[in-house]
This record gives C-alpha cells, structure tokens and sequence, in this order.
C-alpha cells in the first residue's frame, strides 16, 4: 500500500493527438475541457433465503469509458476529426480562365478562395469587365452586381491569383482512432507534472458547428475509450495516469 499523499488538482496543460498505434502526437491547441466519464452496470443476487430482502451478492462492470474535449484551436486537422474529414494544405498559385455561368445578383464561388489581381472577362476574351461595377471580389469569389453589363446566362472566364489555404473534405473518413496524451500540470501544487495516455479513442462526429455567432466557435468533441490489446501484460489497456 502507498503511502498517504494529500493532493488537490487544478489541472492546466497541453493535449497532443495522433493516429492510433502511428506515434506520432500532434499538439491540438487550446483546450478548456479534458474529461473522463466512467459508467458501470452493477448485477445483483437478491437473497431468497430470509424475509425482509436484501442483496446477496454483487457485481460491478465497467460499461464504457466516454472522454470529452473542448477545443478552441479550429486548424484544418482539429476540424478534420471534428467533421470526419481530410485536411489538406494549397499551395498558392494562379488560375486562368476558370469559367463560370454569370446571374446578376448570384454569387459565383470560384474555385480558390481568397481571389487576388482578378481580371473577368467574355468567353471569347474580346471583352474585360470593370471590376466594381460589373463585378465585386470577395474572399469566396465574385459577384455580379444587379447593374452590371454581364447578361444574366453569359459565360464569363475568370483569370486570379490566390494564396496558401486551408480544405477540408467533411464526411470522407471514419471509423478513425486515436491515441490521446495530455502533458498537464497541476495548478494547485506548485504546477508538478501530470500525464496522462489514453491507448485507444474512437470520436463521434461533431454535433453542432457554429459558423455565425458572436462568441468564439469551439469544438466539442465525445469519444469513447477502447481496448488496446497491444499493452503489455500487467498494464491497462485502457489509460494511464501518472503524477507526480
């Protein structure tokens, strides 16, 4: 038996995740919330043998581990868990005559977001449009003011430069698995040193995306912890946590 430690936590610190069993733990940025919820099922033996009831016998099972995490760091990769997807980075570049179908009043999502040096011009190139009058840039593309002399259903080529961007292609991976370190400290003793490892996480897909609101987004991330048959014998297969 250990010796008696008085310890009260106030827990701070970093969270890395990486594929499961590919060592390779990437930090994920701000998180407020880090937490394990243990349920259990218990199965009891009622005693038939004296009056009044009462339990004979008991069990208790763990049912299932759940962890929950509170992002604050909306990067590519954070996202790509979140939503089941890929991350991948672009390079910048230039696009010429990217054609489109003009509408007055429609936006026109180009390709490439964060359009630069953008010229529109007819399908044959023998006419340049004015910028501002019968076009207006945005960061998603183009749009065609309702005065402008682009014809509703005249096809137009759009030549522009664009810069190094972020995509992620939601809904393309799952079943994706994890493994979880959380290099913590604790606040409440002089910030000593806490880990923690959590072998095997399967995440559910994010339930709500705020894209307008007026706090800052986050992410809430709900996983459930699995066994990892690859721990050596005598350890957990599950999580470990170790302070000091």
């Amino acid at each position: 038996m250990m010796a008696f430690q008085k310890r009260s936590f106030v827990g701070k610190g970093k969270v890395y995740l990486g594929r499961f069993q590919q060592n390779n733990l990437q930090r994920i940025g701000n998180t407020s919330k880090l937490s394990l919820t243990i349920d259990d099922e218990s199965k009891e033996l009622a005693d038939y043998e004296n009056p009044g009831g009462g339990i004979a016998d008991a069990i208790t099972r763990i049912k299932e581990v759940k962890v929950s995490l509170t992002l604050h760091n909306l990067n590519a990769a954070n996202l790509a868990i979140a939503l089941f997807g890929n991350a991948s980075s672009i390079a910048s570049g230039t696009i010429t005559a990217e054609s489109h179908t003009a509408y007055k009043g429609a936006l026109i999502r180009l390709d490439k977001i964060g359009a630069s040096a953008v010229v529109v011009s007819n399908s044959g190139a023998t006419i340049t449009y004015v910028a501002g009058s019968d076009y207006q840039v945005s960061g998603a593309g183009i749009l065609i003011p309702d005065g402008s002399s682009i014809a509703d259903a005249t096809t137009i080529k759009v030549s522009y430069a664009f810069g190094l961007q972020n995509m992620v292609e939601a809904i393309t991976a799952t079943g994706e698995e994890y493994t979880l370190a959380f290099d913590g400290l604790n606040e409440a003793d002089s910030a000593k040193p806490c880990a923690v490892d959590l072998w095997r996480v399967r995440f559910s897909p994010l339930k709500s995306l705020d894209l307008i609101d007026d706090d800052f987004s986050k992410i809430e991330l709900e996983g459930k912890l699995l066994k990892d048959e690859s721990r050596p014998m005598g350890t957990s297969s599950y999580f470990r946590y170790g302070f000091i």
